[in-house]
């Protein structure tokens, strides 16, 4: 079926980057995009009216874990001093002798919830990074029925975390490290491609402190042995750069560039303790060189370190320098358009100019930057030969009021929740704001009904063996 979206402003591609084209349209057939500019003669099947409204390429999430969701925002206010912008200790990691707080995941809920919510703010490719919540085979398959396109595969790491009384610690254990790789290998071998080609495989060895050199060794031959891309939690926080420096007389980032790991369609994720950030206080090296010569891709998820009073140090510094930068969500919300404001705003405090952080380079980088990572020049952009995933935001909304750029509106005024057409590989999954394939109400209950039953076991896994509300109190005294 041939598909005609009508009007409003278009974002094409002219082969060099995106370009605007008012009172365009896009017309696709099937999985394909065939036409983009001012107007078509040609037969059409269908038509969508976006008169007044974005037609956008549909965002590339590069970083998010599906299981993470507003049931541990709760615990940023209790976390302790000593993490140092690692702050999924606070909700993530056990105490010893204890099972981690989300052990019983299920796919239906915590991974719908998770892939859903994202695509639902105009995400068409999603990159859930090892975490699979319900185990691989049934998050695939759930996955795979909610007509996402997603790069998948299962974690692997040598050592885990733990806590020792108040003290985290790392449990090291190699054979579980390569058994883990065996698998994720084998995963990409069964799954990639699956789902007439959405679902795509990746490696994903957990975070630089987990993993030993030999493991991310192993990991690099195996990643270009088959082909895949592969991301790596790295310089993601201070605990693990002076760690890192302490045990291997380099950061994080030279280690990396040292043992060959950094190459093109590898993403570091988050990458935000260079040797010059100020945090690091170490100038010693070139770390943004080394990124920029090796061609890795940098995934920036700027609202879970806002939260924590971290910046990217920074965004223009980065693009200055030639590196390819990605965007992802993380955690919660899972909104790229959110992503987008934060990662320019982020910039202008780290640089102290309002001239930098611009609408169009975050945006590239949502888009653009995810698809260059992971090697897809039909993802990202809407041109005839590219993968029909697009979406319509609706700027016909009082807080946006006039609109002259629709690129600088939607970054400077917008939100996930005014994207209203969601259509991934063709075929649409969400409609005129109506979802196509989930019952959000229910959903919504059964997310409710998981936080209330992971806040009432908090008191069995948490290091205090306290309760939530002792650890992160209400922001106001409940009555009543």
């Amino acid at each position: 079926m041939r598909t005609l979206i009508q009007g409003g402003w278009v974002v094409g591609y002219d082969g060099g980057g995106h370009t605007l084209i008012p009172d365009g349209c896009v017309v696709f057939e099937r999985d394909r995009i065939l036409h983009v500019g001012r107007a078509f003669d040609g037969a059409i099947d269908r038509r969508i009216d976006a008169a007044g409204k974005l037609v956008s390429p549909g965002f590339v999430n590069c970083h998010l874990h599906a299981a993470t969701t507003a049931t541990q925002s709760v615990f940023l206010d209790g976390l302790k001093t000593d993490y140092f912008g690692s702050n999924f200790l606070g909700y993530a990691v056990p105490r010893r002798g204890t099972a981690p707080p989300r052990a019983g995941d299920r796919a239906e809920v915590a991974g719908v919830y998770g892939m859903w919510s994202a695509l639902r703010a105009g995400a068409t490719t999603i990159l859930d990074v090892g975490t699979m919540p319900g185990g691989p085979d049934a998050f695939t398959r759930t996955v795979g029925e909610l007509g996402v396109r997603a790069y998948l595969g299962p974690g692997f790491r040598s050592a885990s975390y733990v806590f020792d009384g108040s003290r985290v610690a790392w449990e090291w254990n190699e054979e579980q490290g390569r058994a883990g790789l065996e698998g994720a290998v084998a995963y990409a071998k069964a799954h990639d491609g699956a789902h007439q080609g959405r679902i795509r495989a990746m490696l994903y060895p957990g975070q630089m402190d987990t993993c030993s050199l030999d493991l991310l060794r192993e990991t690099r031959r195996r990643a270009d042995e088959l082909g895949l891309p592969v991301q790596l939690h790295a310089a993601m926080n201070l605990r693990e750069f002076h760690r890192i420096v302490e045990q291997h007389g380099q950061t994080p980032i030279a280690l990396l560039h040292a043992i060959g790991f950094l190459k093109e369609r590898t993403g570091l994720g988050h990458c935000l303790f260079h040797n010059a950030h100020s945090w690091c206080h170490y100038p010693y090296g070139d770390d943004l060189g080394l990124l920029a010569d090796s061609g890795a891709t940098v995934v920036h998820a700027p609202y879970k370190y806002a939260k924590m009073g971290i910046v990217l140090e920074s965004f223009e510094r980065y693009r200055a320098r030639g590196i390819n930068l990605a965007l992802g969500t993380d955690t919660y919300p899972q909104d790229m358009v959110h992503e987008m404001r934060w990662a320019g705003l982020a910039c202008r405090i780290a640089d102290q100019s309002f001239r930098v952080g611009a609408a169009r380079d975050v945006f590239d980088a949502a888009t653009l930057g995810g698809a260059r990572f992971l090697g897809r020049d039909d993802l990202g952009r809407l041109a005839p030969g590219a993968k029909a995933d697009v979406i319509v935001v609706d700027l016909l909304q009082m807080h946006y009021g006039a609109v002259h750029d629709p690129i600088k509106a939607l970054v400077e005024l917008g939100s996930g929740r005014d994207v209203e057409t969601v259509i991934v590989d063709g075929e649409v999954l969400v409609e005129g704001g109506r979802a196509m394939r989930v019952d959000e109400r229910a959903l919504l209950a059964a997310v409710q009904a998981e936080g209330e039953r992971l806040w009432k076991a908090v008191p069995g896994w948490h290091w205090s063996g306290k309760t939530l509300d002792e650890i992160a109190p209400p922001s106001y005294p409940i009555r009543g």
